[in-house]
């Protein structure tokens, strides 16, 4: 189990600096040149953390469940809730609630069928699988980093650092479709514990006018969960005002392809 102060979260997200130039990339009072960069250190750092995290090599006879309640801070009682099931290698069901209606949905058995549910017209409907694995991957409970390499991204070991006798290392990341990130590894675990995002795209590019950029995401706490770790809790903060809280749930359940297959699944 590992928890992080946000005390921690706070300050470091204080202590960072933007990227300079294509190149040139400062964290705090270090800067570092990407060109020359310990990109080998960069890649043990974040394969480390995913080799931790990565329930895809869990038993394959059940479907693991998790359940995820997401508050605003300052709207407690406004909660959404997001469903979600998996069973290696590839099957997959997203289903997000709010104020006792689906808002939101996705299933897919990985092979022939991928769905979506429209949110206006009420109804599933099919996608394409690159469009559907686009949609659903901003929903993957591990994070932007699994399976970092198909998507294109270039990883730079920005440094260590240490606070209250922690040390962490510090890892950028530029990934296509996604603002530029610093992530933060305790070392002693493996495990993550913040993200801050930059306000650009791959060194240089502008984002998207509508693009939502995170102040900086946190980790607090990781559960011991049949052999890999899984977050219990995590928050985010938007435009340096609106901190969202995250808590998680795991269990087992029994196998069922409808799950997987049926557009209406009755969850219990």
């Amino acid at each position: 189990m590992k928890k992080t102060s946000i005390i921690l979260l706070l300050t470091l997200c204080v202590g960072m600096a933007h990227a300079q130039n294509d190149h040139q990339v400062s964290v705090g009072t270090m800067s570092f040149d990407t060109v020359g960069a310990d990109t080998a250190r960069a890649v043990a750092v974040i394969d480390r953390y995913i080799k931790k995290i990565d329930f895809g090599q869990s038993k394959s006879d059940s479907v693991l469940s998790v359940v995820t309640y997401v508050v605003d801070r300052d709207y407690p009682n406004d909660t959404m809730t997001i469903y979600r099931w998996y069973k290696p290698p590839y099957y997959n069901r997203i289903e997000i609630w709010q104020s006792g209606k689906m808002e939101d949905g996705y299933h897919s058995d990985g092979l022939k069928l991928f769905r979506k549910f429209h949110t206006g017209r009420r109804e599933w409907a099919t996608l394409t699988p690159d469009s559907y694995y686009q949609t659903v991957l901003p929903l993957d409970i591990r994070g932007a980093l699994y399976n970092w390499r198909s998507k294109g991204a270039e990883v730079f070991y920005a440094g260590e650092m240490t606070y209250e006798g922690s040390k962490l290392d510090r890892v950028f990341v530029c990934m296509p479709e996604v603002f530029d990130r610093y992530y933060f590894f305790e070392q002693s675990t493996g495990l993550l514990g913040l993200v801050v995002e930059e306000n650009h795209i791959f060194g240089d590019r502008e984002p998207a006018k509508n693009a939502v950029r995170i102040d900086w995401h946190a980790w607090h706490e990781f559960v011991p969960f049949n052999g890999y770790y899984l977050p219990r809790e995590e928050s985010y903060q938007v435009d340096n005002s609106q901190i969202v809280i995250l808590s998680h749930t795991y269990r087992y359940i029994a196998p069922d392809t409808k799950i997987f297959t049926e557009d209406y699944y009755r969850h219990k």
